[in-house]
């Protein structure tokens, strides 16, 4: 399990708003957080449910491959969920696995 840096985060953000401009970053990926890489598989938070189901279907690719290229790390799915869903059981029991 690996936890990106406060600057590797930065990167990452830095890295999917020149991917997809600053409109539809604004939009989508203000409050965007990459949470932790467990194997192949990112798990990313967004601010809310709906932006989550968005976001998992429009830009999951573009998030595996910002990680990819700022981690240097392959990256073969993105779970995506909002940030009130760390707090919960399943989220530490998932992390522990």
């Amino acid at each position: 399990m690996y936890c990106p840096s406060p600057v590797e985060q930065f990167a990452i953000q830095a890295r999917l708003n020149f991917m997809l401009g600053p409109r539809d970053y604004d939009c989508w990926f203000l409050g965007f957080h990459c949470a932790v890489i467990q194997g192949n598989t990112a798990r990313v938070l967004v601010r809310s449910e709906h932006v989550a189901a968005q976001v998992s279907l429009k830009y999951a690719t573009h998030i595996a491959i910002a990680i990819e290229s700022v981690l240097k790390r392959p990256i073969r799915s993105v779970n995506v969920l909002p940030q009130r869903f760390c707090g919960s059981r399943s989220w530490h029991g998932d992390l522990k696995a």
